[in-house]
């Protein structure tokens, strides 16, 4: 890096998309690496259950319902004093995605859903900005740099898929040192980037096996028939509606699949992996149950009922974010 690299960090601009577990390991090193100004979006609040894989956070903030993205700036600031910080609580989507990205240098994957990470992906090849995805599931963790003359994420995952089809972290969990691994490599790409070292970025489709402790990196090419970087559709970025929809009187929302989502979904498979998080039972064409491991702001379980199109309602739930948040995290897709 020398230097020369390192008075050119002083003077980038990154954004962190999500401030969790992989974004909570992102943050702190490029906080201190000495990026000059972080951007750091995340609409969730901190919980008792994100600690033993959420870097940034203490119970303190679990019992006060810190935000995610104040308590990580608040971090930043302990750690670099120097570092321009700028905390956004909201959930990041085609209304908000492009103002967020202004002016920055690197986009980084700490989400914790495909659905940002597509319109991400959508945004850095429309705009020409370096976007460096990341993910972290039970024992597995992957990178991909995404680059203005390389393949996009989705020359490796063309579709969306189907809601329930992925496992997440509430569901299969996740080991708190894949989060380490794949967050630290992650943000050692997006270093290169600011710094102007392409050459050193590693342009495959780097992928951590714990159980199996292997580390390989793909081969990835750019895909001659992808909608995004050939064909330049970008229709996460530009998807028109809202998912979510409140319920009058009911105290609930509604939260329809993500773009290109739609679809059956398997309904005993998901209530297979919903067990561990309270009791779900099957009523015809639906889902019904409360999950033990997630409550609203007045301690009580969310409900939730998933139809077989994908569609749910998040009951004892008013706030939009919040219901976005329990999909992603207990259906997924």
């Amino acid at each position: 890096m020398g230097q020369a690299g390192q008075i050119r960090l002083a003077g980038a601009h990154a954004l962190v998309a999500g401030c969790g577990a992989l974004g909570g390991v992102i943050v702190e090193w490029l906080a201190r690496a000495g990026v000059g100004e972080l951007t750091l979006v995340d609409r969730d609040v901190v919980e008792m259950s994100n600690l033993h894989r959420q870097v940034l956070f203490t119970e303190r903030d679990a019992r006060d319902r810190v935000a995610k993205a104040e308590a990580a700036a608040r971090r930043v600031r302990e750690i670099a004093p120097g570092v321009r910080v700028h905390a956004c609580v909201e959930h990041l989507g085609p209304g908000n995605a492009m103002e967020l990205a202004r002016g920055v240098g690197v986009i980084v994957d700490g989400l914790d859903n495909i659905e940002g990470r597509l319109v991400l992906n959508d945004l850095a090849v429309r705009e020409r900005i370096p976007f460096v995805h990341a993910a972290a599931v039970a024992m597995q963790g992957r990178s991909l740099a995404v680059l203005p003359d390389g393949a996009c994420l989705r020359c490796v995952f063309p579709e969306m898929p189907q809601p329930g089809a992925l496992e997440t972290c509430d569901t299969a969990g996740v080991a708190g040192p894949v989060v380490g691994l794949a967050g630290s490599f992650a943000a050692l790409q997006a270093m290169r980037v600011l710094v102007g070292r392409l050459d050193l970025v590693d342009r495959g489709l780097w992928c951590a096996d714990l159980d199996r402790n292997r580390v390989v990196s793909v081969v990835v090419q750019r895909d001659p028939a992808c909608a995004c970087c050939v064909g330049r559709k970008f229709e996460y970025l530009e998807a028109g509606g809202e998912r979510t929809a409140s319920l009058c009187g009911r105290g609930a929302v509604q939260v329809l699949p993500a773009a290109g989502a739609r679809g059956a979904v398997s309904l005993e498979r998901l209530a297979a992996r919903l067990q561990a998080h309270g009791r779900f039972d099957r009523q015809g064409d639906r889902l019904h149950g409360e999950i033990d491991s997630a409550r609203n702001a007045d301690g009580v379980p969310y409900e939730l009922t998933v139809f077989a199109d994908g569609r749910a309602i998040v009951g004892r739930c008013t706030d939009r974010d919040a219901a976005l948040g329990v999909y992603d995290r207990f259906v997924g897709g």
